[in-house]
């Protein structure tokens, strides 16, 4: 049962949303329901706005109110009826309808003018906004048009419990009579965070995103379709659009080492002098009065005068940065008052000065890209992050926090950040001048694991960060999962575990053979999702929602078979992949769960499956490892190896041992193949090898055909020469030294860098005992 959204104008919009028969289904707000009184207590006053399909109440919106305002009025109108099955009308006129209980929404009317109660709008900030009573009625208003729409979904969610878990399921409760204490309808309501998203491409509906009050638009959010009634977005940020260094300084005379002479007087000018174009056109086309200029996405070779400058404050290549940030902010200023520019610690500049300043003009970025996001920003690994964090925030007045909340190699493994990232956002929201909150999420992909609930949770968390964040993990498990909610929650833990148990660095590059997925873990995951999916057999909605979850168990378990199998046999566990059967409810997972990419790089749901069944294809033994026994060597085959994706491609293969193998260009020097040697059981030492061939073609035989080695161990590093490939045959070629688990070293596989060579392969690298 959809429900209807009429826009100003007339425009019907229709959202897919699951009316839900009650709250009983697991909404930890349970609307109507009264807490019991001691006799002796006098009952907290409440107004009944429904009662049996009926209401005396009309929702009233002045006459002169935008798009934003009668939108607002129109969604309470119909979220309410959809609760109570009352007809809540909606009258939009200079004067109020002789009612004695109006549901008022907006302030330009004169029944807010009136109202006896006073409102300090300006200490509700960009999109907070005042609930209030006079007898029975209601008042939802604020200082802006996007406030008074946040007060209705605050009504809506915290008072009556519609929860907006996602942008195709909405849990709608049915009340046969519905009361609301006066006392929650008397309250200011002000977000802690002024600027709030997430960028994820499970967030790109923009109603979503205003029902979770997220307030901000970033890059391919705008070009996602927005209805005028909640086209209202936060400027607060200047925009990355995209207003990089050389984009804004067009002559190349004043770049340097990548990025620009920063401390060059002619560098500013320029700079200067092109913001004041960018926002002058931005003005012209009814934005704000901001502009990027942000660095280049890339390190910092500086030159002289600049490195001389970060020097004297600290070392810090920061320091040139912001003083260049500064000096042009207050240039454009000089040509357009209250012009603001951004500038980012980020990358090279991460890294605080001494000495200098922000100017207030100036929003800063911080991104600590570099972070282990198994823990908080703040935790013990990620000290010198925190510090960092810290000394920025009295540096700057104004400040963004850049956050990454999924792992850019796979968007589909288990990234057990969830508790993390909201230990993150509360201890941010300890900081005054911080702001501003932006998660990058996997941003071109929909349908990634837990999506939605890190967008849920910590949209809740960036307007009250005081709410418990496992108490919000829980809600939204009842919500999106029903019946499987606890084993869900059991599995959180258990992934949560194993990153503390394996020491795991949780890095933005966190790949399928990270040690937090070794095969104990990820067997009791199984099990408990196994029980999650039986749960929920009987709820469609939600057996979707748990059967697209299981996909990223079974693809890790697919990926890892050959290495499980022997973690198996060693810890003489009675344990069977059932590969085949695994595979084929892989297919139908990835059916059904709406996933559109599986990594940054752009990985389609059909080059996915193939993987899984290259994953699934049994591969021939090495030939040295004829005679041991399965648990004293492991294969890693394609899918579970790192590849470098502008170099490598997967491809079929009759001379490999399971018919596919990766191929890379040989005029390139990239270390197309890698396998970090986390992926290596612990407590065990191991020789190495990787099966290789090539087309050498012509080349001399004394040539590299391809380069192997371990980093960062330099005595590892071998040429295998054209002569021993030269038969097109794959070779198994062992790496010097013998090796253990650890996650910090990594197998590499390099072409030569040669046009003589066309190709080199490889085939698998493979692990004997010691």
């Amino acid at each position: 049962m959809p429900i209807a959204e009429t826009e100003p104008g007339g425009t019907s919009l229709t959202r897919r949303t699951v009316l839900r028969a009650s709250v009983a289904a697991g909404i930890a707000t349970a609307v109507g329901s009264v807490s019991p009184t001691p006799a002796h207590a006098t009952p907290a006053p409440r107004l009944k706005l429904a009662d049996g399909g009926r209401t005396r109440y009309v929702i009233y919106v002045g006459a002169r109110e935008g798009a934003v305002v009668r939108h607002a009025a129109n969604e309470l109108s119909e979220y309410l009826q959809a609760i109570t099955s009352a007809t809540f009308p909606v009258v939009a006129a200079d004067r109020p309808p002789a009612s004695g209980h109006l549901l008022v929404v907006g302030r330009d009317n004169p029944v807010a003018a009136r109202w006896p109660s006073t409102i300090d709008y300006d200490g509700l900030s960009d999109d907070g906004f005042a609930l209030r009573t006079s007898r029975d009625n209601v008042l939802i208003a604020s200082a802006e048009p996007r406030g008074t729409l946040y007060g209705v979904y605050w009504l809506l969610d915290h008072l009556c419990g519609v929860r907006w878990l996602s942008s195709d399921y909405t849990i709608v409760p049915t009340e046969s009579v519905l009361t609301i204490p006066t006392s929650d309808l008397n309250d200011d309501q002000v977000p802690r965070f002024r600027f709030r998203t997430i960028l994820a491409g499970d967030a790109n509906d923009a109603a979503y995103r205003q029902h979770n009050m997220l307030n901000g638009r970033r890059d391919q959010y705008w070009t996602v379709p927005r209805p005028a009634g909640i086209d209202t977005w936060s400027s607060y940020w200047p925009e990355e659009r995209p207003y990089s260094y050389h984009q804004v300084v067009t002559d190349s005379t004043h770049w340097s080492g990548s990025q620009l002479t920063a401390m060059n007087p002619e560098t500013r000018a320029l700079a200067a002098t092109s913001l004041v174009e960018i926002i002058r056109r931005r003005t012209a086309a009814g934005e704000d009065l901001s502009a990027s200029f942000h660095q280049e996405d890339t390190g910092w070779t500086p030159d002289p005068a600049s490195q001389a400058f970060a020097n004297a404050h600290g070392g810090a290549l920061s320091a040139p940065i912001i003083d260049m940030t500064n000096d042009v902010a207050r240039r454009v200023r000089q040509e357009i008052p209250g012009a603001r520019l951004s500038a980012q610690a980020y990358g090279f500049s991460f890294a605080p000065p001494t000495g200098v300043t922000v100017d207030d003009s100036v929003v800063l970025t911080i991104a600590a890209l570099h972070a282990d996001f198994g823990q908080s920003l703040f935790g013990e690994k990620n000290k010198e992050i925190g510090d960092s964090i810290r000394t920025w925030s009295r540096l700057a007045n104004h400040i963004v926090m850049w956050d990454y909340l999924t792992g850019f190699n796979s968007y589909i493994i288990p990234f057990p950040d969830w508790w993390a990232m909201c230990e993150s956002v509360q201890t941010l929201a300890t900081l005054p001048t911080v702001q501003g909150y932006f998660g990058q999420g996997a941003w071109n992909a929909a349908g990634t694991e837990f999506s939605h609930l890190r967008i849920w949770v910590i949209s809740r968390l960036l307007w009250n960060p005081r709410l418990d964040a496992d108490k919000l993990i829980r809600e939204f498990l009842r919500g999106y999962y029903g019946a499987a909610a606890d084993s869900i929650y059991a599995y959180m833990q258990v992934m949560r575990k194993s990153v503390a148990d394996t020491s795991t660095n949780l890095s933005w590059l966190t790949f399928v053979g990270s040690p937090h997925l070794g095969f104990a873990a990820m067997r009791e995951a199984d099990a408990l999702l196994s029980q999650a999916e039986a749960a929920v057999r009987q709820d469609a909605a939600r057996l979707k929602h748990v059967r697209a979850l299981r996909m990223t168990v079974d693809y890790v378990i697919l990926v890892r078979t050959n290495e499980y199998v022997q973690a198996a046999a060693v810890a003489g566990v009675d344990w069977d992949p059932d590969t085949q059967n695994r595979l084929n409810r892989f297919e139908l997972e990835l059916a059904d769960s709406g996933l559109t990419r599986f990594n940054e790089l752009g990985g389609t749901p059909a080059e996915l499956l193939a993987l899984m069944r290259i994953a699934a294809s049994p591969a021939t033994p090495p030939a040295v490892t004829n005679g041991l026994p399965s648990s004293d060597w492991i294969d890693f085959q394609e899918p579970h190896l790192k590849l470098y994706a502008p170099v490598t491609t997967i491809l079929a293969d009759d001379k490999s041992s399971n018919r596919h193998t990766v191929r890379m260009p040989g005029n390139r020097p990239d270390w197309g193949v890698q396998l970090p040697l986390g992926s290596l059981p612990p407590g065990g030492t191991w020789k190495l090898y990787v099966s290789v061939r090539a087309d050498t073609g012509s080349a001399p035989a004394t040539a590299k055909a391809i380069e192997l080695g371990v980093y960062p161990h330099p005595e590892s590093v071998i040429s295998v020469p054209v002569e021993q490939l030269s038969d097109g045959l794959y070779h198994e070629i062992p790496i010097p030294g013998t090796y253990e688990s650890d996650s910090s070293k990594m197998v590499y596989a390099a072409p030569p860098n040669s046009p003589e060579i066309a190709a080199v392969y490889v085939d698998r690298v493979f692990a004997v005992r010691v």
